[in-house]
């Protein structure tokens, strides 16, 4: 059986501390951004969100010519990481750039 990826964007696979601040209780969590598409990412964090709540992500740049990444998204969907315990993969809808 052939998996056909139905995406529109193409995603980046990437590997960036990211800061993620729950909209509603200001809470901040650290973790690892996976991927980043025009559309959304997944960020791998120490706790789970629930499916449906807003964030705000920061992905601060290295670089002088690129501005930081930061926008409001909500969370599609919440798992825990089967690789490594403890950790759990956030999938990421942006809502609106920053």
């Amino acid at each position: 059986m052939i998996h056909e990826d139905k995406r529109r964007f193409m995603r980046m696979m990437v590997n960036a501390q990211a800061e993620l601040t729950v909209s509603q209780s200001g809470e901040k969590f650290l973790g690892t951004c996976l991927d980043l598409s025009a559309t959304g990412l997944s960020v791998e964090i120490e706790h789970p969100l629930e499916v449906g709540e807003l964030v705000t992500v920061f992905i601060n740049s290295k670089s002088t010519t690129i501005p930081p990444f930061n926008a409001s998204a909500k969370v599609v969907r919440s798992s825990s990481n089967e690789d490594v315990a403890e950790r759990y993969v956030v999938g990421l809808e942006i809502v609106q750039f920053n």
